[in-house]
């Protein structure tokens, strides 16, 4: 079964243009000939500029400026570009192979997870009421006590959204839960920071195969220093000390 790569882009700096352009040029070092698509999300084109010409890119601009973490599985659903996609942010960057080809047959794992929490739950809850079959997971959330009130071992947030997702299991859930319509409602970064626990909660709901593993880095809390910048990592480059072989970088965009 085959594999490619789905990068949500945001270029809004010739710093930010730094990022999608590493996060690329190292994925074509360690997968050569798997195909990557770039889905742009509202940059502005007086920075975007590509260091190389990349070879099997495909990018997609999209017409729904501000949906982020949304528009890689937005995208997905309406194009097979390949059976199984691994969606990440452009501030991703793989220093070493991961064999996705050993995880040919799950249906999906998030790369990081966090542990439940409330943080605006009530926006979460407005969300989840656009779904298809949201009783499901309005159940999973305790009105009362504002908090989350299946324990930690039910389901987890998927951190940034960003996962690996065989195309049948998305079709499949959003068969169940409309998932395409949240493209109307997830409209700013708040919005977007529900969708990591929406989407958790229908992942580890629909497929709790992966309740054992969680995720296929770990927790993102305990994975890597919170707030890693883009200046921390091009430091550490320079003094060949990368923290982990996959690195994220936090940015305000």
């Amino acid at each position: 079964m085959s594999f490619g790569f789905i990068i949500t882009r945001h270029v809004n700096s010739s710093k930010t243009n730094m990022y999608w352009n590493q996060c690329v040029t190292l994925l074509r070092r360690l997968y050569p000939r798997n195909k990557i698509i770039i889905i742009d999300d509202n940059s502005n084109y007086d920075f975007v500029k590509a260091n190389f010409n990349y070879q099997n890119v495909q990018i997609i601009q999209s017409e729904f400026h501000g949906r982020g973490e949304l528009l890689p599985y937005y995208y997905y659903l309406n194009n097979k570009f390949f059976d199984n996609a691994v969606i990440i942010h452009d501030s991703v960057f793989f220093h070493k192979r991961v064999n996705f080809e050993l995880l040919q047959n799950l249906k999906v794992l998030p790369l990081w997870y966090f542990n439940p929490d409330k943080e605006n739950i009530n926006n979460t809850k407005n969300i989840i009421s656009k779904l298809n079959n949201s009783g499901i997971l309005h159940s999973k959330i305790d009105v009362e006590q504002n908090i989350i009130q299946l324990p930690h071992d039910k389901w987890y947030g998927c951190f940034g959204c960003q996962s690996y997702i065989n195309h049948d299991f998305l079709i499949k859930i959003n068969q169940k839960y409309n998932i395409v319509n949240l493209i109307e409602h997830i409209t700013n970064r708040p919005d977007r920071c529900c969708l990591e626990r929406i989407m958790g909660c229908i992942f580890f709901t629909e497929y709790n195969k992966i309740l054992e593993k969680k995720s296929l880095f770990g927790d993102i809390m305990k994975y890597q220093t919170y707030g890693f910048s883009f200046d921390n990592y091009v430091s550490n480059l320079r003094e060949k000390k990368i923290p982990k072989y996959v690195v994220k970088v936090w940015t305000g965009r």
